[in-house]
């Protein structure tokens, strides 16, 4: 990480500090399903980088996928959906907790405030179906807007409960560690660091869509949580597996606006820019095949017709329908000068999700004694090489439910001997050229990811983005030090760079295409690489990877 080395050096005793029984790091579903999850009597601490409110969980449009009517649908048919989209390397026993455990956390969210869309005829909840689902299960709310809904909600429980004390424009600059156990982190805040102590460290805090020129994500995904978890030593895997979207509002926005494959589900049909319908033939699905099926099939359109962007027509569906469906989407499209009522609306795929991230078992445990993981910063395996839409948000509730009782039969104590997780490096002042050259730097990295590490990949492209990164990680280390004010500027491009490095080497290794992965010299998915693979770094610092194996599917327990 880029600390100073004045700051560095400094007797931690000195340093603002702090002790809670649980810090959470990231304010999104996750992070405040969590805060809220923490058993009575703890102190909790919830540090977000942005404002409470403001995540990437406001920008989720479709919905929750939850199996809520045993009559139209059932916990097996969610699962073997999940598992497909997975492309076989989805955690089973995960997968068959997380639909189990759906119905509940739909109802947590009803008791919590969250106001889900009803169907007007009988006031149950309106569900719909999106890409890869074989039934209609996902709820959403305000149409096209159940992300921001969740946020408003939830912070709501959080800003009132009196157990958690929330730490807005705070930044987590690296996990504090004493004998392999996490046992706070330090924090950047108002100009300085701050040692926060902790018997528990939450990890929340999203993921690294930033990585990539196109993307959906707001700039402030940037995988910190994951690159301050590598660093400690925890392991990570899957992060070869991203998800580009094949939907995105084409044109220079930074993010993205998302289209939802929920207007396919309502009848909207993704055309080339000769109206010739683009998933005719490909998949059983169509227009709702999984998405890693889609993005292919419109990055090969694109690419045989030479088209920047193909279309997606939702003008055969009532205006009226439209308008109550999908109000976030046509006022985005509207302010782009495209009326989508009558006319097609131009999309092409953007960076979207990160199935990667830092392993967890059932209970949000990471390697590491004393750090857990939740949301899209986690790696629990239900998602596998491409994540079935809207399991998001319910494994970001469900998971962070079941870390709160498993917190509930550990004791509250808290370590004070601390001791710095890496071999940190320098930054310089942010008022200097070194901020400059951090959005430089930052750029620099999100085009070397989008045109070598994008939708489709290569040895020789990945070669090439492997050496760019290294020359960006190289010039890090050479920043002039000016002074002991970084900013999040430097933190969130050291962590850009750490990241682009590992899913890169590990989409080098990976010689197939499965799921979110595609080469183009390895077309076709292989056998023997039906396993998952991990990072751990080392006590030199490298990077090491290793294998995971699937467990077998007659082990899922519905």
């Amino acid at each position: 990480m880029l600390i100073p080395r004045g700051l560095l050096a400094a007797d931690p005793s000195s340093m603002a500090a702090g002790e809670v029984d649980v810090l959470i790091v990231g304010s999104g579903v996750a992070g405040l399903s969590a805060a809220l999850a923490v058993p009575a009597g703890r102190s909790v601490m919830l540090a977000t980088k942005d404002r409470l409110g403001h995540s990437g969980t406001r920008y989720a449009q479709g919905g929750i996928a939850a199996v809520l009517n045993l009559v139209n649908d059932s916990v097996a048919e969610h699962v073997a959906d999940t598992l497909a989209a997975g492309a076989g390397l989805c955690d089973p026993v995960a997968v068959g907790m997380l639909a189990a455990e759906g119905g509940r956390a739909i109802e947590d969210l009803l008791a919590r405030g969250v106001r889900f869309d009803r169907d007007g005829r009988a006031g149950e909840l309106a569900r719909t179906r999106e890409g890869g689902h074989s039934r209609s299960r996902v709820v959403h709310a305000g149409g096209d807007a159940t992300g921001a809904e969740l946020e408003r909600t939830l912070t709501d429980a959080v800003r009132a409960s009196p157990a958690v004390t929330s730490a807005e424009h705070t930044f987590l600059v690296d996990l504090v560690i004493r004998d392999g156990r996490v046992v706070g982190a330090l924090l950047w805040a108002e100009g300085r660091l701050r040692l926060v102590r902790a018997r528990a460290v939450v990890l929340a805090s999203g993921g690294a869509g930033q990585l990539f020129a196109d993307t959906t994500n707001p700039p402030l995904s940037t995988g910190d949580g994951i690159a301050a978890a590598l660093r400690a030593g925890a392991v990570l895997a899957d992060m070869e597996f991203v998800q580009f979207h094949p939907t995105a509002l084409h044109g220079s926005g930074d993010p993205r606006p998302l289209i939802s494959e929920a207007m396919r589900g309502e009848g909207a049909v993704l055309r080339d820019l000769d109206g010739e319908p683009v998933m005719a033939g490909v998949h059983s699905l169509g227009d709702l095949a999984p998405r890693d099926v889609v993005t292919r099939a419109v990055a090969a359109r694109m690419a045989a017709t030479g088209a920047r962007h193909l279309w997606l027509d939702a003008t055969s569906v009532p205006a009226g329908h439209l308008e109550r469906r999908f109000p976030t989407i046509l006022a985005r499209c509207r302010a782009a000068g495209i009326e989508p009522t009558r006319r097609p609306i131009p999309v092409s795929p953007a960076a979207h999700y990160l199935m990667g991230g830092v392993v967890t078992d059932l209970d949000g445990r990471t390697s590491l004694p004393g750090l857990f993981a939740v949301g899209e910063a986690a790696c629990t395996g239900v998602h596998g090489a491409n994540r079935l839409a809207s399991n998001s948000l319910l494994e970001g509730v469900v998971f962070a439910a079941r870390i709160g009782r498993a917190l509930e039969a550990e004791g509250p104590g808290v370590d004070d001997r601390v001791g710095f997780a890496g071999d940190p490096g320098i930054v310089g002042n942010p008022s200097t050229p070194v901020r400059r050259w951090a959005t430089l730097a930052r750029e620099r990295v999100r085009r070397l990811m989008t045109d070598r590490v994008g939708v489709v990949r290569s040895a020789e492209g990945l070669g090439e983005a492997m050496g760019g990164l290294e020359r960006l990680h190289l010039e890090l280390q050479t920043v002039d030090v000016e002074s002991p004010d970084p900013g999040p500027e430097g933190f969130e491009v050291a962590n850009l760079v750490q990241l682009g490095r590992a899913v890169a080497e590990l989409a080098l290794r990976r010689e197939e295409s499965r799921g979110g992965h595609w080469r183009s010299d390895h077309p076709a998915p292989v056998e023997t690489w039906r396993v998952r693979q991990t990072l751990t770094r080392t006590d030199g610092g490298e990077l090491e990877a290793g294998l995971l194996a699937i467990p077998e599917i007659a082990e899922v327990v519905p």
